[in-house]
């Protein structure tokens, strides 16, 4: 100290004495997971129906069958009536989130039909889980059906449209 007091420019370059000092350190990590795929395993078709003399709908269960309501008359020729099916692929165990819209359209044309759509999906589609442990793959199948409500003045032909089933990791 004595040096110091002497000598204030050398003693800039003296190391000052920490009176305390504490110090604690942390580990980082990062997991890489598989990313997700989705697959179309199957569309949704609600088959051939008579034009409906009154009103009445079409649905499609989850589990793909077809019920019919009032005028609706259902064939059993033509497209053969089932859900959509998708298989959601990933890393076993994690959380995700499914997009499926609740309704879709269906056109001809100038024609157009409005589906509300169902899933088989039990809960939140915000906290679905994929099966498996988080060393595995896993899988999430995601079947939607559907109904559309059907009036006399429903025009015939072949109505088609898009359903897009999306997942995210959450």
């Amino acid at each position: 100290m004595l040096f110091r007091t002497i000598c204030p420019a050398f003693a800039l370059l003296l190391p000052h004495v920490a009176m305390a000092q504490v110090a604690e350190t942390a580990t980082g990590s990062l997991t890489i997971v598989q990313p997700l795929t989705i697959t179309k395993d199957a569309d949704l078709r609600f088959g051939s129906i008579v034009k409906p003399s009154s009103s009445g709908s079409v649905a499609i269960s989850t589990a793909g069958a077809r019920s019919v309501t009032d005028g609706v008359q259902a064939l059993s020729a033509g497209d053969t009536p089932q859900a959509a099916r998708f298989t959601v692929s990933g890393a076993g165990g994690r959380a995700l989130s499914i997009q499926i819209p609740p309704s879709i359209t269906l056109s001809s044309g100038p024609h157009a039909l409005l589906v509300t759509t169902t899933s088989n999906l039990a809960g939140p589609l915000a906290a679905q889980m994929l099966s498996g442990t988080p060393d595995t793959s896993g899988t999430l199948e995601v079947r939607v059906g559907g109904s559309v409500a059907l009036a006399s003045t429903t025009e015939p032909g072949t109505y088609t449209g898009v359903l897009t089933v999306s997942a995210a990791y959450n």
